[in-house]
């Protein structure tokens, strides 16, 4: 029986740290960061990462805010400097509010600081040194984290999402403050094991069956059936960063039962390894991806607009540049698949988006109902991302780039991509912002009255968090794997701190690793 007494605290660091993006795009300064401080910490309710607040209100806990900060804009790794700032406001929030009997720690699970590639564990350390060893420090990560010592030693739950896109943020943290209000009462005594395996994989989701990430995810639901299991979870891990902790992790807790515990983790480590080629599925190139387009455009029909009386059945084909995902760390300017969507003349296209901080101001300058010549994109990560594009384009219309999101994926959340632009130019609608965005709904393209629905094709950059809105727009969800920073190409990425051998990059590798 849970008790009303119970004073939980709230606050964390969340970044997801794509080492390769540091000097294309910056490190993660302070100034960058998005803070919601003391009270502001209340306006998340609601939204996909207020699970612990709306889980505090309907339990009538105590809920003591402290300091929330995450990512906007920059993916680089963080500071030294920005991380000792933030957690000086989240610490020297908590203090004055002692004791507390459980900590949510709202961390990533992939964040890298300057100092220490373990932010998450260094942070539960900092955390532990002001509650105490009798308050429960809890968190539910991301799927693309790690685990590291500090992390099972500091905290006394620690789970990830299971879902990719990650539509279950919300519930997976409010069952982790549950578990830690019933550790502290006594009520269950949690046991974590967890398994490393030396498997770097591409970006697999979870929403097609029989994808590497969706077996998994089944076979967690399966053993957290179990008696005594309180949660099953794996880790893909974050293929964008050069750490020594680059890998999968199988997470498995039971209640007071470490044997079990081990067991399971074992198990299931030993059956990825003994499948880990299912992981290396790449995504089709820009090339073959606008050919299957036109193909199923060639079947289907292209749209038309409706007349009195008639209802549209068009759904768009939807593409996603999977290898310029600014939610992995991509710069967002790379233009291979704009340059493909120009050649091959699909039809009605709307792009969303590129960033281009020059163009769009060239833009407002010049005015909506301007004609510019731009030199559009591949700035930021030339000559990989791709050559410019040098057009004639008529400026249709701006934005200030503050928008909220709708889709399932971080719903209610509201994001400053910066301003953006909408303009025009052979057919084809395209955004373009200064800052980076993700397409994780309409949401670049709804601010300039684009409507989705009347497009031929529909084109954004992500890697899977696009399918949980797009999935309800079209039945047409393609990949374009491009050259960037997020491309499913995950060995081309240099790995100079990795002190064991890696599938796929070393045929030597093995599970359970061997240094």
């Amino acid at each position: 029986m849970m008790s009303n007494n119970i004073r939980v605290a709230f606050g964390g660091l969340l970044h997801e740290t794509n080492t390769y993006a540091t000097e294309l795009t910056g490190a993660t300064t302070y100034e960058t960061l998005v803070a919601y401080k003391d009270d502001e910490i209340l306006k998340l309710a609601g939204t996909a990462l207020g699970g612990p607040i709306d889980e505090c209100k309907e339990q009538g806990w105590t809920l003591l805010p402290t300091a929330f900060l995450h990512m906007d804009n920059t993916f680089g790794m963080v500071t030294d400097e920005a991380y000792e700032q933030a957690k000086e406001d989240i610490l020297s929030r908590l203090r004055p509010q002692l004791p507390v009997d459980v900590f949510y720690l709202a961390v990533h699970g992939a964040g890298v600081v300057q100092s220490t590639p373990d932010l998450e564990g260094d942070l539960a350390r900092a955390v532990r040194e002001v509650v105490g060893p009798e308050t429960k420090i809890v968190s539910s990560t991301d799927l693309h984290g790690k685990v590291t010592e500090t992390i099972a030693r500091e905290y006394d739950y620690y789970t990830a999402c299971k879902e990719y896109p990650h539509v279950d943020l919300y519930p997976c943290a409010r069952d982790a403050l549950r578990v830690g209000v019933k550790a502290k009462l006594g009520e269950l005594k949690p046991v974590f094991h967890y398994e490393k395996l030396p498997i770097v994989i591409p970006p697999s989701t979870t929403k097609i069956d029989g994808a590497f990430g969706h077996i998994i995810r089944e076979k967690c639901i399966a053993y957290e059936a179990l008696d005594g299991v309180l949660n099953c979870s794996v880790m893909h891990g974050f293929p964008f960063q050069d750490t020594d902790f680059c890998g999968m992790y199988v997470l498995v807790t039971t209640n007071d039962n470490e044997e079990l515990a081990k067991k399971i983790a074992s198990e299931l480590s030993q059956w990825i390894w003994d499948n880990r080629s299912q992981s290396q599925v790449l995504a089709p190139s820009v090339n073959e991806t606008i050919q299957q387009a036109k193909e199923i455009l060639d079947q289907k029909g292209r749209y038309i607009p409706m007349v009195a009386g008639t209802t549209s059945k068009h759904k768009p084909v939807i593409i996603a540049d999977c290898g310029d995902n600014p939610g992995g760390g991509a710069t967002g300017d790379t233009t291979h698949l704009l340059s493909a969507l120009i050649d091959a003349q699909l039809g009605k296209v709307a792009y969303m988006s590129i960033r281009d901080p020059e163009t769009v101001d060239q833009a407002i300058s010049a005015g909506v109902g301007s004609t510019i010549d731009v030199c559009l994109g591949g700035k930021l990560d030339y000559p990989r991302g791709g050559e410019p594009i040098r057009v004639q384009a008529y400026v249709k219309s701006i934005s200030d780039g503050v928008e909220t999101i709708r889709g399932e994926m971080v719903n209610g959340m509201t994001f400053r991509l910066g301003p953006s632009v909408r303009l025009q130019f052979q057919g084809i609608d395209v955004i373009v912002q200064k800052g980076l965005g993700q397409g994780l709904d309409d949401v670049q393209g709804r601010a300039h009255g684009i409507i989705v629905e009347e497009y031929d094709v529909v084109c954004i950059k992500s890697s899977a968090h696009w399918r949980a809105f797009y999935g309800t727009v079209s039945d047409d969800l393609l990949l374009a794997n491009s050259p960037g920073l997020s491309t499913t190409n995950v060995d081309v990425f240099e790995h100079t701190h990795l002190t064991y051998k890696v599938y796929p990059f070393d045929e030597g590798a093995t599970y359970p690793i061997q240094a």
